[in-house]
């Protein structure tokens, strides 16, 4: 029993997993997105990797803030919500095509026949229509509608019933079937429909269009275990393109990127919780 105890002494003890992580979409299994970055940041922190997924972005933001989660892969609207927090910061971006940026916005879509074409006329009626939106801390299924609905004195909070809808997909389909009068999702679904389908496409009216929307940084929680600064250089050298590739193809706002770039605080500045 006394030789058991000392060897169970002398043995070393198991490194803590490095927690890499993310939220779900239906869409996309980002468990094999988030693959290559969890190898590449266990790696370099000489520990274990272990890959967490959060069931919202929301939930993703409040796991950061705790430090339940040591390096993760953001959407703007989780990154705007930890920004602040502490011992954590942006190492790294997905360079993200043009185009696809470009692509990337959030509109407000009505049934045509509420006659509802502005705003303004939206905001002094919530109180009245259905609304959908796609889930706590969607960026552009969500969260700058908030800010549009805000800017014409209203709020989600507002509406006489308002439902998640889990995917932005999900969310045209409540409105077209008319379990919701409001729609909050990004537009390539909503471009998708006015090609496929005019007709139905007619039923419906976009009343607000967001301006291009960033994605979300790599986010890293700075501790003695956790080298950031190592994991930052790996992301941004030679290392980074086989990593950013597979990160990308869990998001469709950096679809298409192959390498990573520097975070620029100013291009996030303009993006800010309330």
């Amino acid at each position: 029993m006394l030789l058991s105890l000392l060897l169970s002494l002398a043995a070393p003890a198991q490194a803590t997993p490095l927690r890499v992580g993310t939220y779900s979409y239906p869409r996309y299994d980002r468990r094999i997105a988030l693959g290559p970055i969890a190898a590449l940041a266990g790696r370099i922190a000489g520990r274990p990797a272990e890959i967490v997924l959060l069931p919202t972005p929301t939930a993703l933001a409040e796991a950061l803030c705790r430090g339940e989660v040591d390096v993760a892969m953001t959407n703007l609207g989780a990154f705007v919500e930890v920004r602040d927090c502490p011992n954590l910061r942006a190492i790294a971006v997905l360079d993200t095509p043009p185009p696809v940026l470009d692509r990337y916005r959030g509109v407000l879509l009505v049934r045509r026949e509420t006659g509802i074409d502005t705003l303004d006329t939206l905001g002094k009626r919530a109180s009245g229509l259905r609304y959908s939106e796609v889930l706590p801390g969607s960026t552009s299924g969500g969260l700058v509608q908030a800010e549009a609905l805000r800017s014409a004195g209203s709020a989600p909070s507002a509406f006489a019933a308002r439902r998640m809808a889990g995917t932005h997909e999900a969310a045209l389909a409540d409105l077209i079937e008319g379990r919701a009068d409001v729609a909050a999702l990004t537009e390539d679904p909503w471009r998708r429909l006015q090609a496929s389908d005019p007709a139905k496409a007619a039923t419906l009216h976009p009343i607000w269009r967001s301006a291009p929307l960033p994605p979300g940084p790599v986010v890293c929680h700075e501790g003695p275990a956790t080298p950031c600064a190592e994991i930052q250089a790996a992301l941004l050298g030679a290392q980074g393109g086989p990593t950013a590739v597979a990160l990308a193809a869990g998001w469709s706002e950096a679809d298409g990127a192959t390498r990573f770039m520097a975070y620029d605080r100013a291009r996030y500045e303009a993006f800010r919780t309330r």
